[in-house]
């Protein structure tokens, strides 16, 4: 276990603007410094170069790193954000600890897939990354050292979370978010499922998943279930994607189960005072006009029988 930390995050991302600021002088300093240093050559009066302006800069950039983890991590571990201080125990002392720890259970995780792959009635040990995840170096790390085909074959909800973890962060790689396009639908939906993604992701994966629609061996039930924890980003899907919103409406008018699903969700995303004026009303007119469609369509079909 890690230690107790306090921090503001507000006034630590002004002191990283700080160390920005005060690396951009040294490094546009140096050089110039150099040059002279050479030009001067056995004139140089000084006895040392630009040694020290390069420690400082390494010590700037290395205080920023080390704070924008802390704020990452912090900011993961405590569910409601607030102003002002944030408290938490970090799992890990450091970021290379946690990145140690991470590539440590990437081994024990295909260690078990191994073992599990001779010996399908013994299985192997999957390790516990409860409290882990939340550390977003050591969440990317893992993912990192596991790889997309890996991590979705031993998919389960603390990989879900650590998935979520780097991803809300920004320390997912490009081939992370290929997911959305070569993954199995119930592999995407229990990802959104088994943690809160961020809204971005959560809805890059609806528009994935509702354009392979129909699909005989799919539901948007788990998708649903998701933007209940999530109505805001279920808000800018309806809005931003008038083909996918009718789409899932389709499913529900089919689906008496995803009708009921789908009517409590939308009402927390389309309630008033929900998210923005304009974001709501863009959406209700999405779903109005899908709506309108879809009834069209059945009555056009049923005057043709």
């Amino acid at each position: 276990m890690g230690e107790f930390v306090g921090i503001d995050p507000r006034g630590a991302q002004e002191l990283i603007r700080r160390l920005e600021a005060g690396k951009g002088v040294l490094g546009g300093t140096r050089p110039g410094l150099d040059a002279a240093i050479a030009e001067a050559g056995q004139d140089w009066t000084g006895r040392q170069g630009t040694t020290a302006m390069h420690r400082t800069w390494a010590f700037y950039h290395e205080s920023q790193q080390d704070l924008r983890w802390r704020i990452d991590t912090l900011e993961q571990l405590v569910p409601v954000r607030e102003r002002g201080m944030l408290t938490g125990t970090f799992p890990f002392g450091s970021e290379a600890e946690a990145r140690r720890a991470a590539e440590d259970t990437a081994v024990a995780i295909r260690a078990a897939e191994d073992a599990a792959a001779e010996d399908a009635a013994a299985g192997g040990e999957v390790p516990d990354i409860e409290g882990k995840a939340g550390d977003p170096a050591y969440a990317a790390a893992l993912l990192a050292a596991l790889g997309p085909d890996a991590f979705t074959r031993a998919l389960d909800g603390g990989l879900a979370e650590a998935f979520a973890s780097a991803e809300r962060t920004g320390r997912l790689g490009d081939e992370w978010y290929a997911l959305v396009e070569s993954a199995p639908p119930d592999v995407l939906t229990r990802l959104v499922t088994l943690a809160g993604q961020s809204g971005t992701f959560l809805n890059r994966v609806a528009v994935g998943l509702l354009n392979r629609l129909p699909d005989p061996g799919w539901s948007p039930q788990g998708l649903i279930a998701a933007y209940g924890r999530d109505p805001l980003a279920f808000q800018q899907l309806l809005a931003e994607h008038p083909r996918e919103t009718r789409v899932l409406l389709a499913a529900a008018a089919a689906d008496p189960a995803i009708e009921e699903a789908l009517a409590g969700v939308l009402h927390e995303a389309m309630k008033p005072g929900a998210g923005a004026d304009g974001l709501r009303e863009r959406a209700w007119v999405n779903v109005v006009r899908g709506i309108d469609e879809i009834d069209a369509e059945a009555d056009a079909e049923t005057e043709g029988r």
